[in-house]
């Protein structure tokens, strides 16, 4: 028996089944988030054998690995091996758009960008020092890959786990175990929740992780580490933006500098942030992503703005779940374009193209 045999066999036996009306069975794996009905017991059980093996499929063709499937002795060889078959699959569904890069926030900035600031009265902090191994630079591309498939996986599918992002955010401020009840919920959202969980869960983000199928209870404790309550409580943001940035900018085949959290001064001596700096040509965009309230940082940004030379186009503030009419009312009142995380790809396409004409 084989470790994919094996696997299956273990998700398997942790099926349930329950008979919801007289000839209709209801067949579950609550901790992926997998259900369906059948007229027989035999036909729910081979239903979710079948969906359990598409999960398992598409998970593998993402370059995931689910808690279980392991292989003992496996080199670092074979994992990058696996990665890399992960990659030409996206490359061959979605082209070269679609595929997936590291969001190298740790590495040195680039020097292009730096100059940038620099020529703008800006000085901007020195970044963390380079990786001095191979080891440490193999480890560190691993790390960003893996939270940049998390962050696409949360921004890409908000709208069904919004209620467990605010209940994780409670949790990490309070260092405590949440609950959410998903009751209520539809289809979607329990597949999504629970299978966003179990991702979090697998690279420890979650020091703990369990769903109650028959009462549909969810319950979690956040990882508090530092950099776990930095990625949960904004840095995902930051990194789906900037992933979406380099789609755009893939698809479009231009050559591009992403830059991320630049440390800056300005003239007056106050310190500031910036997310993101995307270089196109002799052109610089500017990206600022919040999750949380961010109507107190509008003057700042504004003034930021007018302080780097951008102009208006030039600069974005992605808001979490912003309405479309908001954001563009928001855009006309203060010289910036604010938009919505999920419209952001589009928002930044179109800005491209007309500065291409």
């Amino acid at each position: 028996m084989g470790p994919l045999t094996r696997y299956l066999e273990a998700a398997m036996a942790r099926a349930q089944y329950d008979l919801k009306a007289k000839g209709r069975y209801l067949g579950e794996i609550p901790e992926l988030g997998l259900r369906v009905e059948g007229e027989s017991l035999e036909g729910t059980r081979l239903a979710l054998r079948e969906a359990l093996e598409v999960w398992l499929l598409k998970a593998l063709r993402q370059g995931l690995q689910p808690p279980g499937l392991e292989v003992p002795g496996e080199s670092p060889l074979e994992v990058r091996f696996r990665g890399l078959v992960g990659e030409l699959w996206n490359l061959i569904q979605g082209g070269a758009k679609e595929a997936p890069e590291a969001a190298p926030s740790d590495r040195p900035k680039e020097a292009g960008l730096l100059e940038w600031l620099k020529a703008r009265g800006l000085t901007p902090k020195e970044g963390d020092p380079a990786p001095q191994t191979p080891e440490e630079a193999s480890a560190l591309a691993e790390r960003e890959k893996v939270l940049t498939r998390l962050a696409l996986f949360l921004g890409d599918r908000y709208s069904t786990l919004e209620k467990l992002y605010e209940r994780l955010k409670q949790s990490l401020s309070q260092k405590r175990q949440f609950e959410l009840s998903l009751s209520e919920a539809s289809p979607e959202e329990i597949a999504n929740t629970t299978q966003f969980c179990t991702l979090l869960k697998q690279y420890a983000l979650l020091t703990s992780y369990r769903y109650k199928s028959e009462d549909r209870l969810l319950q979690a404790k956040a990882n508090p580490e530092g950099w776990v309550q930095n990625f949960l409580t904004g840095g995902w943001l930051e990194r789906y933006v900037a992933e979406k940035a380099r789609r755009v900018l893939r698809s479009k085949n231009l050559p591009h500098e992403v830059g991320m959290g630049y440390q800056v001064t300005l003239p007056n001596g106050e310190a500031m942030e910036l997310d993101l700096l995307v270089g196109v040509g002799e052109r610089v965009y500017w990206l600022e992503a919040k999750t949380g309230d961010f109507q107190a940082h509008i003057p700042k940004y504004v003034a930021l703005r007018k302080a780097l030379g951008l102009a208006p186009k030039e600069a974005f503030l992605v808001v979490l779940g912003l309405d479309p009419s908001r954001a563009k009312e928001l855009s006309a009142l203060h010289g910036l374009t604010v938009v919505g995380h999920g419209d952001f790809q589009q928002a930044f396409q179109e800005t491209l193209e007309a500065h291409a004409l």
